[in-house]
């Protein structure tokens, strides 16, 4: 008599975190992948529980089930990697997989309520199956390897949230292979076994998020994280603090960091395996600076005039130039330009000797 409470419980937890994930302000894409998987889940349940009432039409609540291993991997890369973690060929493999799941359900909503009969979409149907199993066997590899990529270079933090994610996935993995093979003539107790799993990595996940969510907070340049006092009990000396200093200058300065796209704290912290806070307290504490994102953008504004006043690049647009600066693209550049410089990009060429300025 339990088993369908956990279904219940099963689909309770998707839902809400579901919410959870549609009410957060600033979302990011793990939220609306997260969001999906939920909607995904919380389908599976609702098929488990009401699939014996409903009949054939608990495979049109299936055909809506088609985002779980393939969405939970998509997930993975956006939970361990910083640059790019989901491309068009991801999104591509997640949607064929998905779309080999409606295909399975509408297969057999169609035979059971229309009692169809053909060999060749038989033969077709246990064909794509087999498909089906095969590919989402190989995400769930790939899933677990998006956690072990990378960790000896990972930030301290980041490698505990790599064991939390091994360990809670990896347990799920090995009951669930342990209670098919147990319980193969008792497709009821998979069932409630595999929903009490599915509640667990749903729980790992929220948690997962709940926890960056807290760092990213923490880290933001002009903030002191609320167990700041702690950290400064255990600070480092002042030798090794202008140790990290110079490692920092040497990352951003030396080997011009500050010319990658897109940089954050998390990348200098995660070279250099300290924390967040460690660098934005360098920065602000022995190198002057206001914080994080005002350093780079002075490293790169004067980058950016340095390449507006060289006379071999008359033809470069502000564009070319801003995108040269590491700037994402050209309002971003401006704007930063503007607040460093007190004019514009082309402003300022305007202000050059006749034999450096740039036509437009």
């Amino acid at each position: 008599m339990i088993q369908p409470y956990i279904h219940v419980i099963l689909l309770a937890v998707s839902l809400i975190l579901l919410f959870a994930q549609l009410g957060v302000r600033n979302k990011k894409t793990l939220h609306i992948l997260f969001a999906i998987f939920c909607g995904s889940v919380a389908m599976t349940a609702a098929k488990r529980i009401t699939g014996a009432d409903l009949g054939p039409y608990q495979y049109l609540i299936g055909m809506l089930a088609c985002a779980t291993c393939n969405c939970f991997w998509l997930i993975a890369r956006a939970l361990f990697r910083e640059k790019n973690p989901i491309a068009w060929q991801h999104i591509a493999v997640a949607i064929t997989i998905a779309v080999l799941v409606v295909f399975q359900q509408g297969y057999l909503f169609a035979t059971a309520h229309w009692t169809l009969h053909s060999p060749w979409l038989s033969l077709l149907f246990s064909s794509l199956g087999e498909v089906t199993i095969l590919l989402s066997s190989g995400i769930l590899m790939l899933s677990c390897w998006e956690a072990c990529r990378g960790f000896n270079q990972a930030s301290r933090i980041d490698k505990q949230q790599r064991i939390v994610f091994l360990s809670i996935f990896g347990s799920a993995i090995l009951i669930s292979k342990t209670a098919q093979n147990v319980l193969n003539g008792n497709p009821e107790q998979l069932a409630l076994i595999t929903s009490l799993l599915t509640i667990g990595i749903l729980i790992c996940l929220q948690t997962l998020l709940i926890w960056r969510s807290t760092l990213r907070k923490q880290a933001q340049e002009g903030t002191i994280a609320p167990h700041a006092h702690s950290l400064k009990s255990h600070a480092t000396s002042s030798e090794e603090t202008n140790s990290l200093a110079k490692q920092i200058h040497n990352l951003i300065i030396e080997q011009q960091g500050y010319l990658q796209t897109n940089l954050k704290v998390a990348d200098i912290a995660r070279k250099l395996d300290v924390s967040e806070y460690k660098v934005s307290k360098t920065l602000r504490e022995h190198m002057g600076a206001r914080n994080f994102n005002h350093y780079i953008n002075e490293q790169r504004i004067q980058h950016a005039m340095q390449l507006l006043s060289d006379a071999d690049k008359q033809h470069w647009s502000v564009l070319v130039v801003g995108l040269e600066s590491g700037f994402a693209s050209v309002g971003p550049f401006t704007r930063a330009f503007k607040a460093y410089t007190g004019s514009t990009p082309n402003q300022y060429r305007q202000t050059l000797p006749p034999a450096t300025q740039v036509s437009i």
